[in-house]
C-alpha cells in the first residue's frame, strides 16, 4: 500500500486517514503528492471524510512547503476520470510549489485555453447542472 512509510521512505506528512509524498517525477522542486489512505479511484469513489483529510492534508504540506523551501504559492491539481488523463487510478492531489518568477507560467497556458460565454448562456448551463430552471435564484 503507497500509504506505508516502510515502502515510501520519501513520505513528508501523515495523519490517519491521509498520506503525503515527494512525486517521483516532480515538475517542481518539492512537488508533493497528498493521498486518502483508503483506496478511492476518483472523486466519484472518494468518501468525503477520506477527501476532507486529503485536503486538510494539501493544506499543511503546502505550509510545509513555504516554511522549509521558501515557496511563495501553490497550484493543487487533481485528476479524477479518464476525460481528466488520470493515469494513476488512487485519487490523490498534487501540490505543486511555486515562486512569483519561476517559469512555470500556468496563467499563461491558461489564458490560450479559455472560452467566453454570454450571460444568457452561462445561467442557462447553471441551470442545467442544478438539474432544473426554476431553481435559478437559490
Amino acid at each position: 500500500m503507497i500509504s506505508d512509510r516502510s515502502l515510501v521512505p520519501h513520505w513528508i506528512a501523515e495523519t490517519d486517514r491521509a498520506f503525503a509524498f515527494l512525486d517521483i517525477r516532480p515538475i517542481r522542486h518539492g512537488h508533493s503528492l497528498v493521498v486518502p489512505k483508503s483506496h478511492a479511484v476518483d472523486l466519484s469513489d472518494v468518501r468525503p471524510e477520506d477527501w476532507d483529510a486529503a485536503c486538510q492534508l494539501a493544506q499543511e504540506v503546502a505550509a510545509l512547503l513555504r516554511v522549509r523551501l521558501g515557496t511563495t504559492g501553490e497550484n493543487l491539481l487533481v485528476a479524477s476520470g479518464p476525460g481528466s488523463e488520470q493515469s494513476v487510478f488512487h485519487l490523490h492531489i498534487h501540490v505543486i510549489p511555486r515562486f512569483r518568477e519561476d517559469d512555470l507560467r500556468w496563467n499563461d497556458w491558461w489564458q490560450t485555453k479559455v472560452r467566453s460565454i454570454d450571460g444568457p448562456d452561462l445561467i442557462d448551463l447553471a441551470a442545467s447542472i442544478r438539474g432544473s430552471a426554476d431553481s435559478a435564484h437559490r
